[in-house]
């Protein structure tokens, strides 16, 4: 299923990255963020996948059910367990298409459920957690320019695809 390898992929750029800040700069409210930190956009990222492992036995996924674990936002060291906790379950998932129900708040109380399954949810935390990525970008690079960065990161595989055939 090439929608997990990719999903085992971006959690690998996302330990990468992380494994080249301190805590200070994981935790430093950042103006370009509005005081938020990049441990506060990786935190979100980082409960998006443990919402879905935890549908994973429900059949239900709410993301709007995150436990905010502040430890994850404030402990490099603890958030790198996470990740590599959630490799290792999503590793072990053998049917993609399993169906699921998607928890969806707009003005509610009462969830819509939406189906989906496990392969299309994926999909979804792949781009989310790109999407992420690009702000965790311009957040190290805006005050931390000694940090280098991979190409990729942040970057939609559509985009790098567009990028390369443009200067071929």
């Amino acid at each position: 299923m090439r929608s997990k390898d990719i999903s085992l992929q971006i959690i690998k750029q996302l330990e990468d990255v992380l494994s080249c800040l301190n805590v200070t700069q994981y935790t430093k409210p950042l103006a370009v963020f509005n005081g938020s930190s990049l441990g506060q956009h990786v935190r979100h990222t980082v409960e998006f996948f443990q919402c879905l492992i935890e549908g994973l036995e429900s059949g239900i996924v709410d993301y709007d059910a995150r436990k905010r674990d502040m430890q994850i936002e404030n402990d490099l060291a603890y958030t790198l367990t996470c990740l590599n906790n959630i490799s290792a379950q999503i590793f072990e998932i053998s049917d993609a298409q399993k169906l699921m129900l998607i928890a969806t708040y707009y003005d509610e109380i009462i969830p819509e459920m939406v189906i989906s399954n496990v392969q299309r949810e994926l999909v979804y935390l792949i781009e989310h957690s790109i999407h992420h990525f690009a702000l965790v970008r311009i957040g190290i690079q805006e005050n931390f320019p000694g940090v280098s960065l991979p190409y990729s990161f942040g970057v939609a595989y559509s985009t790098i695809k567009y990028r390369e055939s443009v200067s071929a």
